[in-house]
């Protein structure tokens, strides 16, 4: 499989869902409790990132490597602008 047809598959299942409820029931049949923090931090990171907090201000409040926090600026600067879409 190609990385293009895995993300094609998780889009596709994705859609399929047509509740909250069962989307919380899928995430937590899929996902790890690691994976669901993993993903839920990288969320809270980009919210303060797009309200314009610094770095260093969301590594304080979340406890978030700098690292992490870097990687979701960058994403938001260069990557498909599906972040501010979204988590806002």
């Amino acid at each position: 499989m190609t990385l293009d047809q895995d993300r094609k598959l998780l889009v596709k299942t994705f859609r399929q869902v047509k509740s909250a409820r069962t989307l919380s029931a899928f995430i937590d049949d899929l996902l790890t409790e690691e994976e669901i923090i993993s993903l839920a931090q990288r969320l809270r990171i980009a919210k303060l990132i797009l309200k314009g907090k610094t770095y260093e201000d969301i590594s304080t409040q979340l406890e978030a490597s700098t690292a992490t926090i870097t990687k979701i600026g960058q994403v938001i600067k260069y990557g498909k602008k599906s972040l501010e879409k979204i988590v806002r």
